[in-house]
């Protein structure tokens, strides 16, 4: 995974809530909640106190929050020690953090997913 990330395309902070599709370039962090669909050729990122629940489909994501659906990572899925995943996950790589709860079905590729 890179160390330079995209710049912030756009964030979700405590306390707000959003309910509906989203498709976007650059990074998005989700910090209060989020119900639908996300899709983006970069970054999700869930923060602690964050929540995202239905589909995503990204490149990559760095989830220290909670996470409740489907999620098909095409690069690289990074769980931190915070993070809870419900669901089905397709990845190509996963890097999880001691502390990570995964519940569901996991299904990692080895490598970039088409």
């Amino acid at each position: 995974m890179s160390t330079v990330e995209p710049p912030l395309s756009a964030l979700f902070g405590h306390g707000t809530r959003h309910e509906g599709d989203l498709s976007f370039e650059g990074r998005v962090r989700v910090d209060g909640t989020f119900v639908g669909r996300l899709y983006t050729e970069e970054v999700l990122e869930i923060g602690p106190g964050g929540g995202v629940e239905g589909e995503a489909d990204v490149a990559r994501a760095v989830i220290a929050g909670r996470f409740d659906g489907r999620l098909r990572c095409r690069e690289h899925l990074q769980l931190l020690a915070t993070a809870e995943v419900n669901g089905s996950l397709d990845i190509a790589v996963m890097e999880c953090a001691a502390g990570a709860q995964i519940r569901g079905h996991v299904q990692v590729r080895g490598s970039e997913l088409p």
